[in-house]
């Protein structure tokens, strides 16, 4: 893994771990799946707004991997750092299937819980995101859709 993708990753780990009793070991920003492709083309066709809402999560939400747990953080992006505001949704790892795949620049994940709650979620992987993309995806056992 590059220096660059060790230092962003480190970033977001350093940015939650306050705000969580268990050790962070990833973290990384999202947006509710296809927000950020929906604002864009609003925007581009004169338009207002983003899209829907896609689940009861903040949007866009910080997502942290500890060793037991998946969090999910409501925040606030301060230029290259972040203000944590308040956990949102907490997940036992062992109870969590997380599927992702790469397309049109960007890096799409559905979080499944064992109770049926299903979360699709997407970030950037344009300018050397998706080394950081995989290294998020194998720490959390993450199957690749083909």
């Amino acid at each position: 893994m590059s220096k660059k993708s060790e230092k962003q990753m480190a970033i977001m780990v350093d940015a939650v771990q306050p705000h969580c009793e268990e050790k962070i070991i990833a973290a990384i920003t999202c947006s509710h799946a296809g927000s950020m492709r929906s604002l864009l083309v609003s925007k581009l066709l004169g338009q207002g707004g983003g899209g829907g809402k896609t689940s009861n999560l903040p949007n866009p939400v910080f997502i942290a991997v500890g060793d037991e747990s998946i969090f999910a953080y409501k925040y606030a992006p301060r230029g290259f750092k972040f203000k944590i505001k308040q956990e949102v949704a907490r997940w036992d790892k062992d109870d969590v299937d997380v599927e992702y795949e790469f397309s049109g620049g960007m890096a799409t994940f559905v979080l499944a819980t064992k109770s049926g709650e299903n979360y699709a979620l997407e970030f950037p992987i344009v300018m050397g995101g998706q080394e950081l993309a995989e290294m998020f995806f194998s720490i959390l056992n993450a199957k690749k859709i083909s």
